[in-house]
């Protein structure tokens, strides 16, 4: 094994975390996600949401973001069996997936634009609106939820 001297091997190191460092910076909010594991998606509005026997209800006129369409919120509580998000997609229409994407558990989120739901994380998996995989590492489909709505109550079913 070839000797490194202390000098090389601190200068070494130091121009290894540099470009980590940048890399991470260059990446915006990816490169955080896939440090953190932690998309950008907005909690949902603690107020507006009440976990019920197998799933969660949704007062939608507490949570304004998911009156528009193409918004989403996620829901993260340890009192569910798994973490959300849920989107609008089109008028009345509501999804809830998984929010966390089944390659390394990074939190996905909704792309309005191309109506699928991306990983935050730098490998980019891509799925659709049910859950189905696209393209990517991720292992397989997004666990999809029942959601309806009836009149301001959204109500989601993980049972």
């Amino acid at each position: 094994m070839k000797k490194v001297s202390r000098r090389k091997f601190f200068i070494g190191s130091g121009v290894a975390v540099s470009v980590a460092a940048a890399g991470a910076c260059m990446c915006g909010k990816s490169g955080v996600a896939a440090i953190t594991g932690v998309g950008s998606t907005p909690d949902i509005t603690p107020e507006a949401c009440t976990i019920v026997d197998g799933g969660l209800t949704i007062d939608l006129k507490k949570e304004p973001r998911l009156k528009s369409i193409g918004q989403a919120v996620k829901v993260l509580d340890e009192k569910l069996k798994d973490s959300l998000i849920i989107v609008q997609e089109t008028q009345g229409k509501y999804i809830a997936v998984s929010i966390k994407c089944t390659h390394r558990g990074v939190e996905v989120e909704y792309k309005s634009d191309d109506k699928c739901f991306k990983c935050a994380s730098l490998g980019g998996s891509k799925f659709k609106t049910d859950g189905t995989k696209i393209k990517g590492f991720a292992h397989g489909p997004l666990k999809s939820y029942s959601a309806s709505a009836e009149g301001d109550i959204l109500k989601i079913d993980m049972a």
